[in-house]
């Protein structure tokens, strides 16, 4: 494992326009706009047969003494000028809380349920997914990816598994020609073909197999297409049958299949570029939700977001084998720390293991942490921003704040 602060900037990467990595990347995907992607789908109960890692979250509200401490916390942020707005939540065995601070990108007021586009956390959704399916005996994780999905720039029959931990030698989107054919055009539906075409034919990684670990958000554009050959469903309903409706998830879409519901945040841009659609349904816009497909299109709240990490690492969601097996052998990732199968391990300043995710950056329009503290004093703690920002500088003191507040 790695320590937190030692590896900030490297651990807590990115979605879409890479944090330190030398050429920005986008994944994406498109799907069906329209409401309810999960309307039509059979509801599944959890595929959970051995005992949960942790006890369930409590279903009260934290105590008061904790609920202010934390709220102070949040608007202390903000007065401060690290953030316009921010919105976070705690879920642990002893209750729940979620607040808000600040403003978006228009200037309206957040609130607790205000919704925003989570980027790479969505990978946690997909790894979680591809897992169970391998447990059903639907995915060999060992067999080549292009078993399951076309890859034309696969020569060598990367894994399915290394696609999950990064280590297929695939190559990036281009990040600077993904976000200015989003800006040209934010009504656009885009499709997996679309962003492998913006893929140059000399890429570093094209055909490898194997080979150092790169972040890379082709793999989980890809993965998400896999999930939908094999269920047969989109990416969008397969999620919800599996994970998102068995979680309880009231306030979580995976864009553009589903549309979000207010309250909605617009988020502020990133310098230079306009893909934030301020009139439009979905976060930031149609163009960049449809685009990022199994690596990032989710949009969710805070609350919903550290549900998912509590339940989802704690196994009560998918098999507690299958939640270890998501930890497991994590190898040092340049851009991300230690990174297993769509989950980074760290430690924090204090010797506690955390995993999870994060997602956006300084270069992507919202940003997201969602970190689970393990153990026997289990938290998970999910913070939301609606614009781009510097995992080390305003997002780490905050995040730990939070954490060690909400556990005393």
């Amino acid at each position: 494992m790695t320590t937190w602060r030692g590896t900030i900037r490297r651990s807590l990467g990115l979605v879409t326009v890479g944090l330190l990595v030398s050429v920005p990347a986008l994944g994406a995907c498109g799907g069906t706009s329209g409401g309810g992607a999960g309307s039509g789908s059979s509801s599944t109960s959890p595929s959970v047969s051995s005992a949960p890692l942790w006890a369930a979250p409590g279903d009260g509200a934290l105590p008061q003494k904790t609920v202010a401490a934390l709220q102070s916390a949040l608007d202390a942020w903000v007065a401060a000028g690290h953030l316009v707005g921010i919105s976070a939540a705690v879920v642990s065995p002893a209750g729940t809380w979620s607040g808000a601070a600040g403003v978006d990108g228009a200037g309206v007021r957040l609130q607790p349920t205000s919704a925003m586009g989570i980027a790479s956390v969505t990978k946690t959704f997909v790894a979680a997914e591809v897992v169970q399916l391998a447990s059903r005996g639907l995915v060999n994780l060992d067999a080549p990816l292009a078993d399951y999905v076309s890859i034309p720039f696969d020569a060598k029959g990367a894994t399915v598994r290394q696609a999950l931990a990064m280590r297929s030698g695939f190559p990036e989107f281009s990040g600077a020609d993904s976000m200015k054919a989003i800006a040209a055009d934010l009504h656009r539906e885009w499709t997996t073909a679309d962003d492998l075409a913006l893929i140059p034919t000399t890429a570093t990684g094209t055909g490898t197999l194997g080979g150092v670990p790169s972040y890379t958000n082709t793999n989980y554009v890809l993965l998400g297409e896999l999930i939908a050959k094999v269920t047969g469903l989109p990416l969008a309903q397969a999620l919800h049958r599996d994970l998102i409706g068995p979680a309880g998830l009231t306030r979580t879409w995976v864009q553009t299949a589903e549309t979000p519901t207010a309250p909605l945040t617009v988020a502020k841009d990133v310098p230079g570029v306009t893909i934030v659609d301020r009139a439009g349904p979905f976060l930031p816009s149609r163009a960049a939700a449809s685009s990022l497909g199994g690596c990032g299109a989710i949009a969710s709240d805070a609350a919903d977001v550290a549900r998912w990490g509590y339940l989802l690492y704690g196994g009560h969601v998918i098999d507690s084998a299958l939640v270890r097996q998501m930890e497991a052998d994590p190898q040092p990732e340049p851009s991300k720390g230690l990174y297993a199968l769509g989950t980074t391990v760290m430690t924090d300043d204090n010797g506690n293991t955390m995993v999870g995710h994060a997602g956006g950056g300084t270069q992507w329009p919202y940003t997201t942490v969602m970190m689970v503290r393990t153990g026997s004093a289990a938290v998970s703690v999910a913070v939301l921003t609606p614009q781009p920002a510097d995992f080390a500088d305003d997002i780490y003191n905050l995040f730990m704040t939070l954490q060690q507040t909400a556990t005393g």
